[in-house]
C-alpha cells in the first residue's frame, strides 16, 4: 500500500515538473495570441475613387480603426490628393480632394455627417466626381445616409445644403421624355491588373417597371457587353418573382444565373453586382439567391 501510495506520488511529480518545462519553453501561449491579434488589427473599407477611365469607383483600401469619426477622418485623408495616406491609394486610382485641403471638422449626430473644409477645396477640377466620391464614401460608412458639407466652419453656396445617394453617381440618361423617369444605380465591374472592382452608373431611364427588375434587366442586357462597363450575368438571364420578407429580399431566376461552366454555382461577380445594385436602390439587409426554387 505503502510502495502504491509512493509510486503515485512520484508520477505526479514528474508530470508536474514535465508541465513546468513546457511552460518555461513554451511561455504564456495566451498571451501570445492576443499580441498577434492586437498587432493584426487593421481593417479595409469601402472608398471610391478616380480610375483610369474617369469613373468614380468603389474599391477599398485598409484603414486604421471603425470607430465613425475616426473612419470618416482617416477615408476623407485618403480621398485628399498627395495626402500622407497616399501610399493606401491602389495603382491606377486616383483621389478627388484639392491637395492642401484640411479637414476642419467632423460631427456624426445619428444618421447624418457634417465635415468642414479649409477654402482650398473649391480648387477641384471635377466638383461633380469629388461629391460623389466623397458622398459615396462618407454614405459608405454604417448607418451613415446624409452628408453635410461645409467650408470654413459655415455653410457656402459651393456646396448644396444637403448631400444623399440620391444625387447619384456616374449619371448616364437614356430618355426619350420627361415622364416616367427612373433613376436606378449599376454596379458593373472592372479590373485594374489583377483588382477586381466596380464602376457604379446612375442610369436615368423611362421606365414604370420597379427598380428590382429594371436592375436585372439592365445587368443581363447585351448593351452592357457592347460597352467597357463589364457585366457576369448572361443575357438570357430572366427574374422569374422575388418577395420581401421583412429587411430579407429573395430573388428566384432559372438556371441560366448559374455560371457557364455548368457547375451549380454563382460567380461571385454576379453575385456582389446585384447585391450592390439593389442595396443602393431599396432597404434591405439581406439578399438570398433561388436557382429553381432551392438556395445557391
Amino acid at each position: 500500500m505503502i510502495k502504491r501510495l509512493s509510486l503515485t506520488k512520484i508520477l505526479r511529480m514528474t508530470l508536474l515538473l514535465f508541465v513546468l518545462l513546457l511552460l518555461y519553453i513554451f511561455p504564456n501561449s495566451n498571451e501570445y495570441i492576443e499580441t498577434k491579434q492586437v498587432n493584426a488589427s487593421s481593417y479595409y473599407h469601402d472608398i471610391y475613387l478616380i480610375d483610369k477611365k474617369g469613373y468614380v469607383s468603389k474599391t477599398n483600401i485598409s484603414v486604421s480603426s471603425i470607430e465613425k469619426e475616426k473612419l470618416a477622418k482617416d477615408l476623407i485623408l485618403s480621398l485628399t490628393v498627395n495626402s500622407k495616406n497616399k501610399n493606401k491609394i491602389p495603382e491606377g486610382f486616383a483621389s478627388t480632394i484639392p491637395k492642401k485641403t484640411n479637414v476642419q471638422k467632423i460631427r456624426i449626430d445619428n444618421e447624418s455627417i457634417t465635415i468642414s473644409f479649409s477654402s482650398d477645396i473649391k480648387n477641384s477640377k471635377s466638383k461633380s466626381k469629388m461629391i460623389e466620391s466623397i458622398v459615396y464614401t462618407l454614405t459608405s460608412i454604417n448607418n451613415i445616409k446624409k452628408v453635410y458639407l461645409m467650408i470654413d466652419n459655415k455653410e457656402d453656396p459651393f456646396f448644396e445644403k444637403e448631400y444623399t445617394r440620391s444625387i447619384g453617381i456616374n449619371k448616364q440618361y437614356d430618355i426619350t421624355s420627361m415622364h416616367n423617369l427612373l433613376p436606378v444605380t449599376i454596379y458593373y465591374v472592372s479590373k485594374e491588373n489583377d483588382l477586381k472592382y466596380y464602376i457604379p452608373v446612375t442610369k436615368i431611364i423611362n421606365s414604370k417597371d420597379d427598380k428590382i427588375k429594371v436592375i436585372i434587366d439592365e445587368l443581363s442586357s447585351k448593351s452592357s457587353y457592347e460597352s467597357n462597363l463589364m457585366s457576369y450575368l448572361n443575357y438570357e438571364t430572366k427574374l422569374i418573382n422575388y418577395t420581401i420578407e421583412e429587411n430579407d429580399l429573395n430573388l428566384y431566376f432559372d438556371n441560366s444565373i448559374l455560371s457557364s461552366s455548368g457547375e451549380n454555382k454563382l460567380l461571385e461577380e454576379v453575385i456582389y453586382s446585384i447585391s450592390y445594385s439593389i442595396m443602393d436602390s431599396i432597404e434591405v439587409s439581406n439578399i438570398h439567391f433561388f436557382v429553381n426554387g432551392e438556395e445557391i
